[in-house]
């Protein structure tokens, strides 16, 4: 049997570059806030879990609640308005997508500390077919202080204004920082696919 190589190979073909592959997409107002509300409409009517996820060297990883919307009659709109943007948005980044498997989901984080630590939302499982992530800011401005979304990478924070859409890889590092007052509300999706390529 033969052994597989990786050194470089005279006379192969070269390799295609992505430039764009862990850059992250910001969209200001790409929900209405009346569209926001609506989406905050259909969380309230689901089941809300404590979205606490387990102890890290510095405390609780994520504290916060969460509840999760499927493709419905209901919320079907909210699916097709990212599903267009994003297939555009793929057009860059060229991940192999078949769709939504996870719905949506609607996290509350409240004060004093509501939070997620660094973390990616690839992982293994169900977790390892996620491609793409997307956060939407469906509180206003006013509704809180802290609660920024961070890239590990980036010097400044995403968009906190209402019905901005956050794109970006699902292997990118982030985080939200810790509430300090208020509840910070946002809504997250991943878009999946077949084995990372």
């Amino acid at each position: 049997m033969s052994k597989k190589s990786f050194r470089e190979i005279p006379g192969a073909k070269p390799l295609v570059l992505n430039d764009v592959i862990a850059l992250i997409a910001y969209l200001p107002g790409f929900f209405t806030a009346e569209e926001c509300r609506s989406i905050c409409k259909l969380a309230d009517a689901e089941k809300q879990y404590d979205g606490r996820i387990g102890k890290g060297e510095g405390g609780q990883i994520r504290e916060s609640s969460v509840c999760y919307v499927n493709p419905s009659d209901d919320s079907n709109w909210v699916f097709d308005k990212l599903e267009h943007i994003l297939l555009d948005l793929n057009s860059d980044y060229k991940f192999e997508l078949n769709g939504f498997h996870e719905g949506f989901q609607v996290a509350e984080y409240s004060a004093p500390g509501g939070h997620y630590m660094w973390h990616n939302d690839i992982g293994t499982g169900g977790f390892s077919t996620r491609k793409l992530s997307m956060s939407v800011q469906l509180s206003d401005v006013g509704d809180y202080e802290g609660g920024e979304l961070r890239f590990a990478d980036s010097l400044q924070p995403a968009p906190k204004e209402i019905g901005s859409l956050i794109v970006f890889p699902s292997f990118l590092t982030h985080r939200v920082k810790p509430v300090t007052s208020g509840k910070r509300k946002s809504m997250v999706s991943w878009v999946s696919g077949p084995a990372f390529r």
